[in-house]
This record gives C-alpha cells, sequence and structure tokens, in this order.
C-alpha cells in the first residue's frame, strides 16, 4: 500500500532554480575597513513559477501588489524573505517578498515574489 505524503507540485512543471547568496563577506582591513559582499553562490532547487491569483492579492500582507508580482510554488525548499533567486528556465531574478504559508499540513512552499526590474532594482 503506497503512502500519502501530502500534496505535491508534479514533476513535470518543477523546473531548476538557483538561490542567489553570497559567502565569505565581511570588512576588509586591506580595503580600508571597507564591507566586501563576498563570492556570489547559485544554490539550486525545484519549484514553478506562476501568477497571483485573486485570492492570493486578497490575503498580502503588504497590501499593495505590482504588475510584477507573482508566486513561486517549491516541494519543500525554504526561501529566505528579501533573497533572491534566478529562474533556469528563462534566466529571469526575483526578489522574495513573503511566505504564503500552508501551516504545518505539508511540506509544500508558496512565495510571493517580484520581478527584478523597474519596479525592483534590488
Amino acid at each position: 500500500m503506497r503512502s500519502w505524503k501530502g500534496p505535491k507540485i508534479p514533476k513535470a512543471l518543477l523546473h531548476e532554480m538557483f538561490e542567489l547568496t553570497r559567502e565569505g563577506g565581511g570588512y576588509d582591513p586591506k580595503n580600508g575597513g571597507q564591507y566586501t559582499g563576498g563570492e556570489p553562490v547559485e544554490k539550486p532547487f525545484q519549484g514553478v513559477v506562476m501568477p497571483l491569483s485573486n485570492e492570493d492579492l486578497q490575503y498580502l500582507e503588504g497590501g499593495t501588489s505590482t504588475k510584477n508580482g507573482q508566486k513561486v510554488y517549491t516541494n519543500g525548499a525554504t526561501l529566505s524573505i528579501g533573497g533572491q533567486f534566478r529562474d533556469g528556465y528563462d534566466g529571469q531574478v526575483y526578489t522574495v517578498k513573503q511566505e504564503l504559508t500552508h501551516g504545518p499540513i505539508h511540506p509544500m512552499k508558496r512565495y510571493v515574489v517580484e520581478k527584478k526590474g523597474a519596479s525592483n532594482p534590488k
């Protein structure tokens, strides 16, 4: 008998994405004590970007959305709020704005994200 492990995103929809972080940053005494960001690192995960629904817009904590707003689903990969990731499908960079939780029901994660561009220069 097959055990049910909760809802999952179909593998046919998932594709590789890369969380963008930096490692080894800090204050550099050789550079006059200036902060250096460190080396860029891309951590792969599986996910899919989808448009925001009317229900998602209704429950946004910030109360506003932009035309660049989307949501990303992962099968358990945790993204940091304010962090960025690159979609391996089209190379678009997104900033994570908030998590839309399902609670402790299952490991699937949903996040509201915004395309990096004119409305989000970070």
